[in-house]
């Protein structure tokens, strides 16, 4: 059964995430303009995407820590979520305006960059389950 602390890191890393995108890409880069249509189809996909990343990242953080006792975590896993999922979408193309070796290494970082967040967002929301526990002794959560 999920934890209690599965569910809200997992929801909040992904709205999270979704705000970094809509920042970046919506209010500095202004990319949204060129979403292909049909519109709705494209953000229903956006989120699907999101949610994906965010119940992955947040499985990983959760079930194969490894033994792993480093600060920043879940950050460091969030950099290395955005890596691969730049890869990926490096090699589908898709991106939405933009070419040449400065897009591409801004958009790279950017990716490991809102991934990162997520993934300190789940850190974050640990940390405060943590503390919770240890402060009312409960460790059923």
């Amino acid at each position: 059964m999920l934890k209690k602390r599965f569910i809200v890191s997992f929801f909040l890393s992904t709205l999270v995430m979704m705000l970094a995108s809509y920042v970046w890409h919506g209010l500095l880069l202004n990319d949204l303009q060129f979403v292909p249509k049909p519109r709705v189809l494209f953000y229903s996909l956006a989120v699907l995407t999101y949610l994906v990343i965010g119940f992955a990242l947040t499985f990983v953080y959760t079930y194969l820590s490894m033994g792993i006792g480093l600060k920043f975590k879940a950050s460091l896993m969030g950099l290395a979520f955005g890596f691969c999922i730049y890869l990926i979408a490096f090699v589908l193309g898709v991106s939405f305006k933009g070419s040449g070796t400065e897009h591409i290494v801004v958009d790279f970082i950017w990716q490991m960059i809102e991934q990162g967040m997520g993934g300190a967002t789940i850190g974050f929301v640990y940390l405060l389950a943590k503390r919770r526990d240890k402060i009312l002794g409960d460790t059923s959560q």
